[in-house]
């Protein structure tokens, strides 16, 4: 019976190995409540570069964007935007022969009410898969296929690790 065999039969059998190792537990941050209901929206306007007119907008409620500048000098209507940015979690990633710390798995809620695509009109999701590498523009059926996607990896993760431990303790017993 192969280790990977072993591991399966305590899975599939709901019986712990005799001699458990310690599992790690990971700790993220838990995400805030969603806002209040009776959060202000803020309002703000701007003068459009093209037609010299001012256009008010209503942002995203719980808006984290910096509008000043957007409020200071005339701007294209497609560069308005507004995001909700997701506190970011960090792992260390070895990409270059040293670990570092990357961001992973960031979510920003977005929209761009002016845009000339028309779906980033709508509130959109964009995940940051690690540091500066982005899945962009997701609707909530998008979103719902990553989520599953990285749950389905993150099984097989566990699975890994469960094979792992029996791995290491089979290799660290006598014989």
């Amino acid at each position: 019976m192969s280790v990977s065999d072993t591991v399966k039969f305590y899975v599939s059998a709901d019986q712990p190995p005799a001699a458990p190792a310690p599992t790690p537990v990971l700790s993220a941050p838990v995400p805030p409540p969603p806002p209040a209901a009776a959060e202000r929206v803020r309002e703000w306007s701007f003068v459009n570069v093209h037609t010299g007119r001012r256009v008010a907008v209503s942002c995203l409620r719980g808006c984290t964007a910096d509008h000043d500048l957007e409020q200071q000098v005339p701007i294209d209507p497609d560069d308005v935007w507004c995001q909700v940015v997701d506190e970011a979690v960090s792992l260390p990633i070895n990409d270059s022969g040293l670990p570092e710390n990357l961001c992973v798995l960031r979510a920003t809620l977005n929209v761009m009410p002016f845009s000339t695509t028309i779906a980033q009109r709508l509130p959109h999701v964009s995940v940051e898969v690690v540091q500066d590498q982005w899945i962009e523009g997701l609707d909530p059926d998008g979103l719902a296929t990553v989520i599953g996607t990285l749950r389905g990896q993150l099984d097989r993760l566990e699975v890994a690790q469960a094979e792992l431990v029996a791995a290491r303790a089979e290799y660290q017993s006598p014989r």
